[in-house]
């Protein structure tokens, strides 16, 4: 008897030794199962973002409906124009978060798909693009609210976008928020979002953003176009003009470049104002594609000095403007295949 009994004792130990180690093996491998399944890795960045903007965390492909994709166009893309994103001011350029929200959900619904300042640079060039249905966000201005508003919601979707900054603005200390002036980006606001790998910054000029008086009657235009000289009584002459546009390309390119330890190669035009003299100056400073303000669709051989944009960041542009935009694209598309 007493045999038997520590045969039984003996086995209800070895047996109990197995289902644990079973046990743990299997938890271990539901953790490493777990860990191939996050969708991407979190972003490391300190931006404090509101339940409001959390709402769909990381949003990814393999979450859409499992239906065919949409398919709008290929081999061309449009681009998207943004300035300001907030609920605290009645401008025209401007565009709350919330609008803002749904532009994003829009095209996440919709299989458009935003892709990077780099990858369109390359379709400008090549005429290669990575996806179908190809959409480039674009921002004007390097207004704070880029950070606050628009970055959380991008990074939500992963989506990429560039941002032309108005360089001469780029500052830290106190005076940026000065009176009368919306709030710049500061530079560690940009590093910060471009260390994320989502941002991407261009010129928007070094301080080429207000009008000017361009005749004695006092009528203003672009300071991108030529200026009246009030302590001259006239108007500039063509090597003043060009020597100021020159030095202000110049001084944002070169500013930028060294800020950011990179090329910087994309101009935006202020109010999209061009001429020959604009587009000449621009190459001689160094840049090599200039966005403008004009609307339309890129596609393969477009020219690199006037790339068009459809400025959407309106209050007025609701989610049917949207689907009127790409719909306009699609049946462009669908017209040149035919």
């Amino acid at each position: 008897m007493p045999n038997k009994r520590l045969f039984l004792t003996v086995f209800v130990i070895c047996f109990s030794l197995v289902v644990l180690t079973v046990g743990l093996g299997e938890l271990s491998q539901s953790k490493k199962n777990a860990q191939k399944v996050q969708p991407f890795p979190q972003v490391d960045t300190s931006i404090s973002i509101s339940g409001t903007e959390m709402a769909e965390p990381n949003v990814t492909q393999n979450e859409k409906a499992t239906g065919k994709p949409k398919k709008w166009y290929s081999q061309q893309v449009v681009v998207l124009t943004y300035h300001h994103v907030t609920d605290g001011s009645g401008q025209r350029y401007v565009i709350t978060p919330e609008q803002f929200a749904r532009h994003m959900s829009f095209l996440h619904e919709n299989d458009l798909n935003p892709i990077s300042l780099e990858e369109f640079l390359h379709f400008v060039d090549t005429g290669s693009l990575p996806t179908e249905n190809a959409v480039l966000i674009t921002f004007d201005d390097g207004y704070e609210s880029y950070y606050t508003h628009a970055f959380p919601i991008l990074r939500t979707y992963g989506y990429p976008s560039v941002n032309f900054v108005i360089a001469g603005r780029l500052r830290d200390v106190a005076d940026r928020k000065r009176e009368n002036m919306t709030t710049p980006l500061t530079r560690q606001q940009v590093m910060e979002m471009l260390h994320s790998g989502l941002t991407d910054i261009g010129s928007h000029t070094y301080s080429l953003h207000e009008e000017e008086a361009r005749n004695e009657w006092g009528e203003t235009g672009p300071e991108t176009a030529p200026v009246y000289l009030q302590d001259l009584q006239r108007l500039e002459n063509e090597e003043e003009y060009r020597d100021r546009l020159y030095v202000d390309f110049r001084m944002s390119r070169a500013g930028l470049n060294k800020w950011l330890g990179r090329e910087i190669h994309a101009i935006s035009l202020p109010f999209g104002y061009t001429n020959p003299v604009v587009l000449e100056t621009a190459r001689q400073a160094g840049y090599a594609y200039v966005f403008t303000s004009t609307p339309g669709f890129v596609k393969r051989g477009a020219n690199p000095f006037a790339i068009p944009r459809n400025d959407v960041g309106l209050r007025d542009v609701d989610e049917v403007k949207l689907q009127q935009l790409f719909t306009k694209a699609k049946k462009e598309f669908e017209g040149e295949q035919s």
